[in-house]
């Protein structure tokens, strides 16, 4: 045994002990731990948060919005912008819980993530 974890083990396991999902976008390309399907829900979540950010910093005479968080039922999902790439070429970070997180706590958890 390689002492490796499989990506459907990881998922089950954030599922099972309501801890966020990682993920890391850039370029028009999302990855994440938690297998393909994970994945893909997180860059669906991410194009409409993105989108409603642009809205909402236009709306606000905002040069740009650098997080958003959003709660679905019992999950929260959100991303911030990786302030460490290159703003030219932004990266962005996002994370899915399934629990009620709050915006707080979300938003410091993606930037944890950043800073391990």
């Amino acid at each position: 045994m390689s002492g490796e974890v499989t990506p459907e083990e990881a998922y089950q396991q954030a599922i099972e002990q309501k801890q966020p999902r990682f993920f890391r976008a850039s370029g028009g390309a999302a990855r994440g731990r938690t297998g393909t399907e994970d994945t893909q829900r997180f860059a669906e979540n991410l194009m409409v948060l993105q989108e409603c950010a642009l809205l909402l910093g236009e709306k606000m005479d905002m040069s740009a919005v650098s997080h958003a968080v959003c709660y679905e039922d019992e999950e929260t999902a959100g991303f911030c912008y990786d302030q460490n790439s290159d703003p030219h070429d932004p990266r962005v970070v996002g994370a899915i819980v399934n629990k009620r997180m709050p915006m707080r706590q979300m938003v410091k958890s993606m930037r944890d993530f950043i800073n391990s």
